[in-house]
């Protein structure tokens, strides 16, 4: 029933926490795809001792030549996802012994429901290493919700990590958003498919997040890093937004204000937004950065 993959670049450390969660699922109707983003660590050593002593269920292990990023490893892996419905686990994750289960039953009776064809995904909440709920719960249980409810239609979208799977066709069909020059937040890639498909969000916890400080959440990063990370993120969504749709709602104004910030310090000749909707965009920044600079400025004097 299940693909899991899990990205992995010189996380040998941890990788045996996805593989101690994965041991102790209550069903075991999954296969454990491990993408090797050309780790230099013990990663493949550990692998091999896996492959060699595990028979409780299927292990594949690919190694890239060189280190491209998660959402490539993504992109890379889902040739091998051979289930109809995918699971991406980090490699510092770990979940809760029922996940599958759980999962199975859902993706179940979501399967001979009428609606079957329009959900893309199951989301599902998160707690950290202190078994706190990461964020906020969908407002919902049983959410089943199109991207214009989730995001547009709220005054901020839900809160906090949530964790997905999701149907492997539609994931192959849109790829991770990826480029070379920089990390695409997921993100962008949601926002595509919820577009077109809808999720189902429900209020159970089955991911636990890990602080770690080689995550690609709290890496420290350089302002170029970070405005790259902005300028794609943004660029994906604005792209296939209309000058309308940006206009009158937030969340695309926000991102036309981080897309024209980012512009600052780096440009893509070939990824890059032209004629009037970046004209549009430029206005935005204007209309938004006196307010956003005053706000930073009052934080750091009034402290």
């Amino acid at each position: 029933m299940f693909s899991v993959i899990t990205p992995t670049f010189n996380r040998a450390h941890t990788l045996d926490r996805v593989y101690q969660s994965l041991k102790a699922q209550t069903i075991k109707e999954f296969d454990w795809i491990i993408i090797d983003d050309a780790s230099t660590d013990n990663t493949e050593e550990l692998v091999s001792h896996w492959l060699k002593d595990n028979s409780q269920f299927q292990i594949e292990y690919y190694q890239l030549p060189e280190n491209k990023g998660k959402p490539y490893a993504i992109n890379y892996g889902l040739q091998f996802c051979k289930k109809p419905i995918t699971i991406i686990a980090d490699s510092d994750d770990s979940f809760e012994s029922n996940t599958i289960e759980d999962l199975l039953k859902i993706w179940q009776s979501i399967d001979i429901s009428i609606v079957s064809e329009k959900i893309a995904a199951i989301w599902t909440l998160v707690k950290d290493e202190n078994n706190q709920l990461v964020g906020e719960p969908f407002p919902k249980n049983f959410w089943q919700v199109n991207f214009n409810e989730r995001i547009l239609e709220r005054e901020q979208p839900v809160l906090g990590e949530k964790w997905h799977s999701w149907r492997t066709s539609i994931l192959k069909d849109y790829k991770m958003c990826h480029n070379d020059n920089s990390f695409v937040s997921e993100s962008a890639t949601w926002f595509r498919i919820n577009k077109n498909y809808d999720f189902l969000c429900i209020n159970l916890i089955h991911r636990k997040y890990w602080h770690t400080e080689d995550g690609l959440i709290h890496q420290k990063k350089s302002p170029l890093k970070i405005a790259k990370i902005d300028y794609y993120t943004s660029y994906y969504q604005l792209y296939e937004t209309n000058i309308y749709d940006i206009i009158l709602n937030k969340y695309f104004r926000l991102l036309a204000f981080n897309y024209i910030k980012a512009c600052f310090y780096h440009q893509d000749r070939d990824l890059n937004l032209v004629g009037l909707k970046k004209v549009i965009c430029f206005v935005i920044f204007l209309v938004y950065a006196p307010n956003r600079l005053f706000n930073k400025l009052w934080l750091k004097f009034s402290k």
